[in-house]
């Protein structure tokens, strides 16, 4: 009998251990964001006219049915295009705050623009999803300087700032450019 309940207290101390660390391995999971490369072009630039004029051109393209990354698309130019997606679940924001909501995915979509030595010159991120009221999107912008990209930059490097009223932006994620 004392094997037993020695044998018992040894498997659940196992067990217990082994849901500690699941619990801390989803937990980095939902927290940090990778930022995959989907898309990577030379002789591009930003659609700055899109860009510029971000809420309107964004919600003419919901008006139209169009595709809603058209906006992030480049246009013919002199540098590096990078397209970065997050993939991700939580729960969204909804306007009656019921806590037991199922979980959604998102997309969060970072696009930057280097020189021929990998310099960022330039860089947007956006949640593709985003449906907070009332209706504006949180564009936010590369403000970092002299700052090479690289594999594993933090987006918190980049020190992004919304376009709209220069309010930091609160998540954080890494740079897989191996796709991985």
């Amino acid at each position: 009998m004392r094997y037993l309940i020695v044998l018992l207290l040894v498997w659940f101390s196992c067990y217990s251990a082994a849901a500690q660390n699941q619990a801390k391995d989803n937990l980095a999971t939902k927290d940090e964001k990778n930022y995959i490369l989907v898309t990577n072009k030379i002789n591009t630039d930003f659609n700055y006219k899109m860009l510029d004029d971000f809420e309107n051109s964004f919600a003419d393209l919901i008006k139209e049915n169009n595709s809603r990354e058209l906006v992030f698309n480049p246009v013919n130019g002199k540098y590096h295009y990078y397209k970065f997606v997050a993939t991700y679940k939580a729960r969204g924001i909804s306007k009656d705050s019921d806590a037991a909501r199922p979980e959604q995915t998102f997309h969060n979509i970072l696009i930057i623009k280097t020189d021929d030595y990998q310099k960022i010159v330039d860089g947007y991120h956006f949640v593709l999803e985003w449906g907070e009221k009332p209706l504006s999107y949180p564009l936010f912008r590369v403000k970092a300087t002299d700052l090479t990209l690289q594999e594993g930059l933090s987006l918190k490097q980049l020190n992004l700032k919304r376009a709209m009223d220069n309010t930091d932006f609160d998540g954080d994620g890494k740079i897989k450019l191996s796709g991985r």
